[in-house]
């Protein structure tokens, strides 16, 4: 070796010692494959057939599921409002987030189209599964209406239409409900079910280690969002708005989201007791490997 020739540097961990190998934990990719979310750049077309195939599947199922009336209410409230989106896009001058005044308040996955058959979710182990996820697809659905509800809500706060802000925070509240209504539904099974038949889906080798919903894309946007519309409308003077009134929907709003946390949580107790998540798993897994190096 010519003398001149540089060593080339020996690389060392902080800790002084070999490096344990990682396991590649769940990403949003490994998410979307799991629920059959494709993302790319879809034309109106295929949006509507999208959300116009989510929507029979769903409707196809709804009458064999447990949920009750106001559940079934809020899911297809739900998919009014998704599909009112939708059919607005179509309008040569529509005006975005247009919805009937007075109301209350993503990219789904190209499924097969098939409808469930009218199956109840008991009649065999697949029917489980496939309603978590058609459940998702629709909550994903419904997340995404919702992040269009929140960026037209927000413009209207920038141009002080104070009309359309109350409405967009009407919207936003029916559509946090169906969120809400389309967990429990896509939840609609015994526990035992989970646990024997969907929970092992989610796990190695049929998926990465540390699958959570936390790798949710629309979710996070619809979070952001929501911390911005918070800010802006925290911003109003009193004398620059009706502002008696849009602190009302806020309020209204702020419920939904309470009854929405307090829902999934409900969930997660019910279909794992002992509260430990696929993500928390494998967090300590590898916490526990690296301990067993040193």
């Amino acid at each position: 070796m010519n003398s001149e020739t540089p060593l080339p540097p020996l690389t060392l961990a902080t800790d002084s010692r070999i490096p344990v190998r990682a396991t590649a934990g769940a990403t949003t990719a490994d998410y979307d494959h799991y629920f059959r979310i494709v993302r790319h750049a879809p034309d109106l077309t295929s949006w509507t057939c999208g959300v116009l195939r989510l929507q029979a599947a769903v409707l196809a199922d709804l009458p064999h599921t447990g949920l009750d009336d106001s559940q079934r209410a809020a899911v297809l409230t739900g998919l009014l409002h998704a599909s009112h989106a939708a059919l607005a896009a179509w309008l040569p001058s529509s005006v975005p987030g247009s919805a009937p005044d007075g109301s209350g308040a993503g990219h789904p996955a190209p499924g097969n189209g098939e409808p469930a058959g009218g199956r109840a979710a008991g009649d065999g182990p697949g029917d489980a599964l496939r309603r978590w996820k058609l459940g998702h697809q629709l909550f994903h659905l419904l997340l995404t209406t919702m992040n269009s509800t929140l960026d037209d809500t927000l413009a209207a706060v920038g141009a002080a239409r104070w009309t359309s802000v109350r409405h967009g925070l009407e919207r936003l509240r029916t559509l946090y409900n169906a969120a809400t209504a389309a967990m429990a539904y896509a939840s609609d099974f015994p526990a035992s079910a989970y646990a024997n038949d969907v929970r092992p889906t989610m796990e190695p080798p049929f998926a990465a280690p540390g699958f959570s919903g936390t790798l949710n894309q629309e979710h996070r946007v619809m979070t952001e969002r929501t911390h911005a519309l918070r800010a802006a409308l925290g911003d109003l003077s009193p004398l620059a708005s009706p502002l008696a009134a849009i602190r009302h929907e806020m309020a209204l709003l702020r419920a939904a989201q309470r009854r929405n946390r307090k829902a999934h949580a409900a969930i997660c107790e019910r279909c794992v007791p002992d509260g430990a998540s696929l993500l928390r798993q494998h967090t300590t897994r590898q916490r526990s490997g690296r301990a067993t190096c040193e």
